[in-house]
């Protein structure tokens, strides 16, 4: 049994070492000078959007189920999910450290000759406890935290692009449905024009290499349909993924592309985006776990205490109660350069994690800028675009007539159909360019603006 004035030196001199413990790091600082702005924000209207659910500001009730459906069951968002209670897990055992242990046992013996009459038995109570002298469960405890900080923030980015997935591939079929109206348009204008070339040709007004060239024309008119019809499938498909669902059977429900609303954007201060997006909160999480294994690591090289107690009884024969304290200290004499091999490894580890976190936030900044400059050069590209298509319209109704009346050749004919197709299709993409733009924007700027 250890006497108390030994038990007492112990702990005086436990303390003493604990005032030239290992110095803590602490540091999460990027080192990183902001801008004030972007660039382009003010290339753009800036108006304020209400607070909430960002997919709101489309005005779009479809858009918002079906994000709505993929939170709740989107599979990619149930392994994170795991993943968070893992980590949570993880801090729980780190805080276990903190509390002490007990245990109990109890043992029976019999000399063999002497069958069941002659069994001598005893149980112990025992309790102890390690001291945190030199810090080394507390930078436990903050790297399962940080552990813990970096896998919720993960989970936040995740649900951020599963969101941001959802409504660029339904903006993505909604475009490539109005594709397929456009092409099946298309193929009308075709069947008229073959019409008309059918009846000159007829008449003995053209030759037969008008009627061979129409005829080209509209078979690839028709060939683009099932091209596009394959495109919303792999849409579809991909949809009913993001949804948790077998993608056999689903349809994605109707809606009009050119009606979805687009929101104004109002991006803030570059520095915001260090508490807005989670992927630079996931970054800096995981910088404060590479610090706390560094103090962890720098603990190593100190000794470790532990106290403890216990009780024990001879439970036959009537036996007294005897009790117990004791106390033990632990110090590596040599490690071969283990210790310091692991201090160095945490050191780069930190080092490295600092490098992760700014070069995201490099990332971050760029990607509010490129989004910006996307969103007020995707609106200047298609007011201009409208003005092709309505032009192109009228061309194509001007040619339409003057080959009727024989003024003019199918060869332009043919030449203000493509035009006015290609320019159908332009509207349509250059739409889904300024919505994909500003689902862009949302996710740079961590799913708000």
């Amino acid at each position: 049994m250890l006497r108390p004035s030994l038990l007492s030196a112990s702990l005086i001199a436990l303390t003493a070492c604990a005032t030239i413990g290992p110095e803590r790091v602490v540091d999460t600082q990027p080192g990183i000078t902001l801008p004030d702005a972007y660039d382009h924000a003010g290339e753009i209207e800036s108006l304020r959007t209400a607070e909430g659910a960002w997919w709101a500001d489309f005005d779009n009730a479809e858009l918002s189920a079906l994000i709505a459906e993929a939170l709740a069951n989107n599979q990619t968002l149930a392994q994170g999910l795991a993943n968070v209670d893992a980590s949570r897990a993880a801090l729980k055992t780190a805080n276990a450290a903190f509390l002490p242990q007990a245990s109990a046992s109890m043992s029976a013996s019999s000399d063999t000759g002497s069958g069941l009459d002659d069994v001598n038995s005893s149980g112990r109570l025992s309790a102890s406890y390690q001291l945190d002298l030199f810090g080394a469960n507390a930078a436990s405890r903050d790297s399962a935290q940080a552990g813990l900080d970096a896998a919720i923030f993960s989970q936040r980015a995740l649900e951020l692009t599963v969101q941001s997935d959802v409504a660029t591939n339904y903006f993505s079929l909604l475009a490539t449905r109005e594709q397929l109206n456009v092409a099946r348009q298309n193929l009308q204008i075709s069947e008229r024009i073959f019409e008309i070339v059918q009846v000159r040709y007829d008449a003995g007004a053209i030759s037969g290499l008008d009627v061979s060239s129409q005829r080209a024309q509209l078979a690839n008119a028709r060939a683009r349909i099932p091209q596009l019809e394959a495109q919303v499938t792999g849409f579809e498909t991909s949809l009913a993924i993001l949804l948790g669902q077998v993608p056999q059977g689903y349809t994605a429900p109707e809606g009009d592309l050119l009606q979805v609303a687009l929101p104004a954007a109002s991006p803030g201060l570059p520095a915001d985006l260090l508490l807005r997006r989670p992927d630079l909160m996931q970054a800096e999480a995981n910088l404060r776990a590479a610090n706390a294994n560094i103090n962890a690591a720098r603990a190593a090289f100190f000794p470790s205490a532990d106290l403890g107690a216990g009780l024990s009884a001879v439970l036959s024969g009537g036996g007294n109660l005897t009790g117990s304290l004791s106390a033990s200290i632990a110090q590596t004499i040599f490690s071969g350069g283990r210790l310091e091999g692991q201090l160095e490894s945490a050191e780069a580890r930190r080092e490295g994690q600092l490098a992760a976190y700014r070069q995201a936030i490099f990332a971050a900044l760029r990607d509010v800028d490129v989004s910006l400059k996307s969103i007020a050069a995707n609106k200047a590209r298609e007011q201009q675009l409208l003005i092709a298509r309505n032009s192109a319209l009228e061309a194509l109704d001007a040619a339409e007539i003057r080959y009727r009346a024989g003024t003019d050749d199918l060869t332009s004919l043919l030449s203000s159909q493509q035009t006015y197709f290609d320019a159908s299709t332009n509207v349509v993409q250059a739409r889904l360019d300024r919505l994909t733009s500003a689902i862009n924007l949302y996710a740079a700027l961590g799913g708000t603006y």
